[in-house]
């Protein structure tokens, strides 16, 4: 879908609770990911969920970010929902996609979502990875461009 330019009020309104969650210090994880439900980013349980200081989600299209329970996102992380199509030789060819993060996920410090992809349950991502193709769920992976690392054990208790 080619992206259609938004600055409506609710643009504006989104863009001022984004900010105050993401950049107020003091706001517990699980109150940062209300505020971002607010926002329009789609939350399964958005109070079983840890959102960390200084994550930003796409302001101009939050409602095409999915994200399941229990996931953690770490410091510095970036979800981005629209992007550009390279083959062009402009910035005017510009679409949204979907992105859908599982459950039980563990994204680390500054990793960067920069494609249309899907994050599988129980899935680890490393710090400073670039997340460009989609992530089977209980692996991890790491890297710039992400590279799969290993399978993740699960230990049953």
């Amino acid at each position: 879908m080619i992206l259609k330019k938004d600055y409506s009020i609710y643009r504006v309104i989104r863009k001022f609770t984004f900010f105050f969650a993401s950049k107020f210090p003091f706001l517990p994880g699980k109150f940062r990911a209300l505020l971002f439900c607010w926002g329009g980013v789609k939350f399964t349980k958005p109070l079983s969920c840890f959102i960390g200081f200084n994550v930003y989600f796409d302001d101009l299209h939050p409602e095409l970010i999915h994200i399941g329970e229990n996931t953690i996102i770490t410091e510095g992380t970036r979800v981005l929902s629209h992007f550009l199509d390279p083959s062009y030789n402009d910035f005017d060819h510009q679409f949204t996609a979907t992105v859908i993060i599982g459950n039980n996920v563990f994204i680390g410090m500054n990793v960067v979502i920069v494609k249309p992809i899907t994050v599988g349950d129980g899935a680890i991502i490393g710090a400073n990875s670039v997340v460009i193709k989609d992530i089977p769920p209980y692996t991890i992976w790491g890297g710039n461009p992400v590279k799969y690392l290993k399978n993740r054990e699960i230990i049953n208790k």
